[in-house]
This record gives structure tokens, sequence and C-alpha cells, in this order.
């Protein structure tokens, strides 16, 4: 909900409220709450409680460095897909487009760090995997700032898979690692700018 932008910066997250959306006790929510904050997705003041962490521009650029970092070291240890599997990312891709097409930006948001998870996945260095997972999470909440490309813009080619799977097809790391990097560096472009205007 943080990520998707349901709950926004600022926002108090209340233990009771939060435990019965979930239909769940206190113990669990306090303990995912404590988690996050150590994360430093949420903030906890002891005097008032959660509140989702405020943006900032300084946080958002070390995030993306951390993951420039990871993923330059993780992509050259992937074993390429298999032709199941290449057929696997193509069907993905597709559905991705389609999600956009309709503007459903909950669903395209998951499939859309499905997709790049399956992709990291490949790789047999699995503490790697779950780090650049763990940041891409940390990076993704700032998407909630960006507008969702439906027509066939520039923003729209940004999240277009086509030259992802192209590069996964061909067996091409250099490509493989030149497209993630253009891809992210310009979603970064996106969110500081929109963070500078809001003098965050």
């Amino acid at each position: 909900m943080i990520a998707v932008g349901q709950l926004g910066p600022g926002m108090r997250l209340g233990q009771n409220e939060l435990a019965e959306m979930f239909e769940a006790s206190r113990v669990p929510v306090r303990e995912a709450l404590k988690l996050l904050t150590a994360e430093g997705v949420v903030e906890h003041d002891p005097n008032r409680g959660f509140f989702v962490e405020r943006f900032s521009s300084a946080e958002a650029l070390q995030f993306f460095r951390l993951r420039e970092m990871l993923e330059d070291e993780l992509l050259p240890t992937i074993v390429w897909p298999n032709a199941e599997e290449l057929q696997e990312f193509k069907e993905r891709a597709a559905h991705l487009e389609e999600l956009l097409d309709h503007g459903q930006r909950v669903s395209w948001w998951s499939e859309h760090q499905a997709f790049h998870q399956r992709i990291f996945d490949l790789s047999p260095n699995k503490i790697f995997v779950r780090e650049a997972m763990r940041y891409w999470g940390l990076t993704d909440r700032y998407r909630a700032l960006v507008p969702l490309p439906r027509r066939d813009t520039n923003d729209r080619r940004i999240v277009n898979k086509a030259d992802l799977v192209e590069a996964l097809e061909k067996r091409d790391f250099q490509s493989l690692i030149e497209v993630r990097r253009r891809r992210r560096q310009a979603f970064e472009s996106v969110v500081l700018e929109i963070l500078a205007d809001r003098g965050l």
C-alpha cells in the first residue's frame, strides 16, 4: 500500500486500524511496522506512533546508487534462459503492455516487479538477488510520484520490456546491463526532478 501510493508520505499508521484492515492482531502488525522502520520505509516516533517515511532526494539518490552497484554485479552472473523461459519473458512483457493500455496501475506495478525478479532469479547469487530486490522495493515507492504512461511516449518506451527480452534472447551481457542502466537512470531522473520541484 505504501509502494503504490495508497498510504502517502507522512500518513499516520494506526496499529488498531491496520490490524482491523488485515484481520490480524496488533502483534504481527507492530512487528511489520518495526521491520518497515528498519528498512527506512516507516518512521517511528515513540510519542506519536508510526508514520510513512517522507520522500527525500538525498535518500532516493543513495538508494538508486546502491541499486546500480548491486545490479551491475548481479546481471553478469545470470544463467541465460532456455527457450521455454524466454517465451515466458515475452508473454510477461506483452501482458505488462496490456496492463498499461488499460491503466491498471496496481496490477502493472506488481507484475513489473515480478518480471525483474524473474530476471534476477536467473542468477545463482541469491544474496545479491535478495538485496537487489530489497533496494528495488525501497526505490519503487517513489514510483507513486510518476504518472502511469498509457500512450506511445518516451516514458512509455522506457518501461517497455522488448529490449530487455531481446538482450536475453541474444545472450548479450553488455546490452542487458546497458538497457537496465538506461532505464534505471531515466526513472531516477524523473523522480529526482519531481522531488526537486516539490522542494524535497
